[in-house]
């Protein structure tokens, strides 16, 4: 018995109405009736699954019992909310159809974070996500699921280490470490422009001022903080090697918070250092040591809207939350796997609604936090 071909229908639904309806899935040659047996099969175990299709899910799902710092019976101030590791944890929905596909055909490759270090969330609630292992920028979109990662330039040259990340004017400026320049593309990952491969050797820690537009770049070999445009044009530097103030032991990390101030994490004099838009010295705060407000590795830093401050550092994989001045107020994590537990963790972000992204680098995730009983200016 021959069967020169099958058309196969699938059901679908309209997005409007919720009706379904049928499509043409598949037109396919069959040459025997095994072949149509095998389709028929597969199909019939399709159907039955509900096309194999998933609804949406919950992104953080709520973890019982919470994990709060600091512990009970003291009132917490911070708590793990969940961890984003690739593609498949943004629970994005599958139709019957691409669920069919699957089970027919397998599945794409998909995104998985390796090595992250850098992260920023913009005001579409578009997390992107240097990583420093895999050569590329993951960006996964915490509203509506979607996920692409990039890391092309026009040229044809990749990324090889990115490094620091800042968002600016929805564009997504990358500090590449091994290129030495700083590379900036669109949302979507498409090449814009590059710019300071004639000035920088070892650019790390990047950030945005957006009332002066200043864009800071750390450069840790050249022991000095650069000041940009946003089109690339160098306006200043500040810094030297050093351990005075305003002077730099291989920096990495910056921010600024909402009134243009900058910190930086200088590294190698495990310390915090705080500046004005212009690069004047404020003050400074932390010591080497293994109390409480000390650093062995400070990384990645961020304020919350009271203007405290959170400081990973590397080597004793936790965060210390100081005050607005520099005072210890609490600290959270430690070595290990579980919620809350670090592995040489990079950088951190804190959005809008007090929420903390934090870059577990060995870890090969990004943990999240909510901030509680924060108060906003």
């Amino acid at each position: 018995m021959t069967w020169e071909s099958i058309l196969i229908f699938m059901p679908e639904y309209d997005i409007v109405t919720g009706n379904k309806t049928m499509n043409l899935f598949y037109k396919y040659k069959l040459n025997d009736l095994r072949t149509l047996n095998i389709l028929i099969s597969a199909l019939t175990l399709a159907l039955l699954c509900g096309g194999c299709g998933g609804k949406r899910g919950v992104l953080f799902p709520v973890v019982t019992p919470p994990v709060l710092w600091p512990e009970p019976p003291e009132s917490p101030h911070v708590q793990y909310i969940g961890q984003l590791t690739s593609q498949d944890d943004l629970k994005k929905e599958v139709s019957p159809l691409e669920g069919l596909k699957r089970t027919l055909f397998g599945r794409d490759d998909i995104g998985v974070i390796v090595g992250p270090y850098a992260l920023a969330v913009d005001g579409q609630q578009r997390l992107f996500v240097s990583d420093t292992h895999g050569s590329v920028i993951h960006c996964m979109n915490l509203d509506n699921r979607e996920y692409h990662q990039f890391s092309q330039m026009d040229s044809g040259e990749k990324l090889k280490m990115p490094i620091g990340l800042t968002i600016i004017d929805k564009n997504v400026y990358v500090a590449d470490s091994i290129l030495k320049k700083i590379v900036v593309f669109d949302p979507q990952g498409n090449f814009k422009f590059s710019f300071g491969d004639k000035e920088l050797r070892r650019p790390s820690g990047i950030a945005y001022n957006p009332y002066q537009q200043r864009l800071y770049v750390a450069d840790s070999v050249l022991h000095v903080v650069m000041i940009f445009d946003k089109n690339g044009k160098k306006i200043n530097q500040f810094g030297q090697h050093g351990k005075g103030n305003g002077h730099f032991n291989f920096p990495t990390h910056l921010w600024t918070d909402p009134s243009g101030t900058l910190y930086v994490s200088d590294t190698l004099n495990y310390r915090i250092q705080i500046f004005q838009p212009d690069g004047k010295f404020l003050f400074k705060f932390g010591l080497q040591g293994d109390r409480p407000g000390n650093f062995a590795h400070p990384s990645g830093l961020a304020t919350d809207t009271s203007g405290n401050i959170y400081v990973c550092d590397r080597q004793y994989e936790n965060i210390q939350v100081f005050d607005p001045k520099g005072q210890i107020l609490m600290a959270l994590g430690g070595e290990g796997h579980g919620p809350g537990k670090f592995w040489l963790p990079g950088g951190l972000f804190i959005d809008d609604n007090n929420r903390m992204y934090i870059a577990d680098s060995y870890n090969n995730r990004v943990q999240v936090f909510q901030l509680l009983e924060v108060e906003k200016p």
